[in-house]
């Protein structure tokens, strides 16, 4: 088995991990994932720089909501190792179409979260 399709199996991973800690609205579990320098763009923010950021800015949003479903659609990934998953997100009565492009660093960090809605 080549590196790159146990990278692949690791991404993935933290791709699912990452999305049931937001619908857990667990940051002590999304914090190891994120990169430190990683960005943060979605209809509403962003971009935000830096971990830090992006973390105060999932705090802010899991204090602001009720409670978060998160329906994983479909997970592709690309050529270039970057993931979109497509879901349904459900914040409180209001049920979406999300998009989440997400990418990494070389240590398997979430360097990228760019989240579309539609």
């Amino acid at each position: 088995m080549s590196d790159v399709v146990i990278d692949n199996i690791i991404r993935s991973q933290t791709v699912e991990d990452y999305l049931y800690s937001f619908e857990d609205k667990d940051l002590e579990s999304i914090e190891p994932l994120l990169a430190d320098d990683c960005t943060l763009t979605d209809w509403n923010v962003g971009p935000l720089h830096g971990k830090l950021a992006v973390i105060k800015m999932f705090s802010d949003l899991f204090e602001q909501t009720g409670n978060i479903e998160v329906n994983i659609l479909h997970i592709h990934e690309d050529r270039n190792g970057i993931f979109t998953c497509e879901m349904e997100l459900k914040i409180g009565d209001e049920s979406i179409l999300v998009a989440d492009i997400i990418g990494f660093n070389d240590e398997d960090k979430i360097e990228f979260i760019r989240a579309y809605k539609g």
